[in-house]
């Protein structure tokens, strides 16, 4: 197959979710022998990249208020060209900001994959989102031909918000790339690492407060964030404001790494005592993932994806994220109790391994790629013998 990904923050660019998924599925079809083309816009453009055998095509973002229609032209212009010299059989747009609103008829599928739009992670905030914006993803949602969720949750979220799609969305859960061996690596007994944009909804306020907790019942204990800035309300850094949540016992044991690889984080996790992941909105989020296929007990959300992920007490921990104290009680157990600290990383590592890892997983995506494919070819041609009988009938 030839597959393209629209995607304008493929790493190592600063990059969230959606390009690290990009960049792991892209790496995983491209060593299965697929034809990988990933395209979107960029403040730095230049020639054509090749990572592990995916082509990336950085196109040139344009200056201006209203140079986000000059991208999406762009964009659909490449993709478009691509489709009709036939180098591409698919195209996946993913769901945040809509990407495919008001794209004309394409000779290949558009798939639309729910990874949680601005729409979505609006609503699950309890905020209101623009109307322009939950026009357009919803525009660019019911335009794409075929759909894939990450999650359950997300497909039925998505469906309340914008209303159903003609087909029905697949859950296709995100994979990762699991370690051939366990490291041997020491892990720490007191460093606990969080890793993700620092923004409200990843719960990284909750977790400041309920770290001033855990360094009053475990003074010794480190807690070390990977992830890149963000403002919040006024302009402020939410780096500067969440060291002003801290007490000052607590603000010597916390260290901000800011934005840095993937390859850093996963040496994070595969020498922390535990991962900790309190948030209040995701689709289905590839960190956890992540840092259980390096063995690392990990601490998730109760909300939205999380119990698709772990089942409480046999693969990690589930914790409320509004809830201070239930956040700094899980710590302090993954602290203090080896035992079960040494049992979730054993039990979760086999359970990625099992569901969530490229090998589990890599056959049920392809399988959809070619069906989207194929039905889209037979659907072409029998619109297109219709027609042919339609202008005969009228000749």
């Amino acid at each position: 197959m030839n597959l393209c990904y629209v995607c304008s923050e493929y790493p190592p660019f600063r990059h969230g979710g959606i390009g690290s998924t990009t960049q792991v599925f892209g790496r995983a079809f491209a060593a299965r022998g697929h034809q990988v083309r990933v395209v979107g816009v960029y403040p730095e453009s230049g020639p054509v990249e090749q990572d592990r055998g995916v082509s990336v095509y950085r196109l040139p973002k344009a200056a201006g208020k209203l140079g986000w229609i000059h991208d999406r032209r762009l964009l659909y212009k490449t993709v478009a060209d691509w489709a009709r010299r036939g180098e591409i059989d698919c195209v996946e747009v993913a769901d945040w900001e809509g990407m495919a609103a008001g794209w004309p008829g394409l000779p290949v599928p558009v798939v639309a994959r729910l990874h949680g739009s601005l729409t979505y992670f609006a609503r699950e905030m309890n905020q209101t989102a623009s109307k322009p914006a939950c026009l357009i993803e919803s525009n660019s949602f019911h335009r794409a031909d075929y759909c894939s969720s990450t999650s359950r949750y997300t497909a039925a979220m998505t469906e309340k918000l914008f209303g159903g799609h003609a087909t029905r969305p697949r859950v296709l859960y995100n994979f990762v790339d699991v370690p051939a061996a366990p490291s041997n690596q020491p892990r720490s007994k007191t460093r606990i690492v969080f890793a993700g944009s620092l923004v409200a909804k990843k719960g990284v306020i909750p977790l400041m407060q309920a770290w001033n907790e855990v360094m009053r019942a475990a003074p010794g204990a480190e807690l070390h964030l990977f992830g890149k800035d963000a403002t919040i309300e006024g302009g402020a850094s939410m780096r500067e404001h969440l060291l002003s949540l801290l007490s000052p016992e607590a603000l010597r044991s916390v260290v901000f790494h800011g934005h840095v690889t993937r390859e850093q984080v996963a040496e994070a996790f595969r020498s922390c005592r535990a991962a900790v992941f309190p948030s209040f909105s995701e689709a289905f989020s590839l960190v956890p993932l992540e840092a259980m296929a390096e063995g690392c007990p990990v601490i998730f959300s109760k909300r939205h994806s999380g119990p698709e992920l772990i089942t409480p007490e046999e693969n990690g921990l589930l914790v409320e994220p509004s809830e201070p104290s239930e956040i700094a009680a899980a710590i302090l157990r993954l602290l203090n109790e080896t035992a079960l600290a040494e049992r979730l990383s054993e039990a979760g590592a086999a359970m990625i391994r099992a569901r969530f890892s490229r090998q589990a997983l890599i056959g049920q995506h392809e399988s959809f790629y070619r069906g989207c494919i194929d039905c889209y070819r037979q659907s072409s041609s029998q619109f297109r013998a219709l027609a042919r009988v339609r202008l005969t009938a009228h000749a």
